[in-house]
């Protein structure tokens, strides 16, 4: 049986993206940019979602707070 041929490189099978190290300055300092700003969305979405998780906790206390003191006025009503 005879060895598999290597496809020549022209060939359509051995058209795909240069490796990273082969990337011009401009391509990677892109890169990087690209790679900072996906870093800042997740830092806002994360800051975000701990501030709305804060936010429902300050709510949730202040409503058994409520309740607690509502509870106090019905309680003193019926002695």
């Amino acid at each position: 049986m005879p060895a598999p041929r290597k496809p020549s490189p022209s060939s359509p099978e051995t058209d795909h993206a240069p490796p990273v190290s082969r990337l011009t300055p401009a391509v990677a300092a892109r890169v990087r940019q690209l790679a900072a700003h996906a870093g800042h969305r997740h830092a806002v979405a994360d800051f975000r979602a701990r501030r709305a998780a804060d936010q429902q906790a300050r709510v949730n206390a202040l409503l058994l707070e409520t309740i607690d003191a509502l509870a106090g006025l019905l309680g003193a009503r019926h002695h």
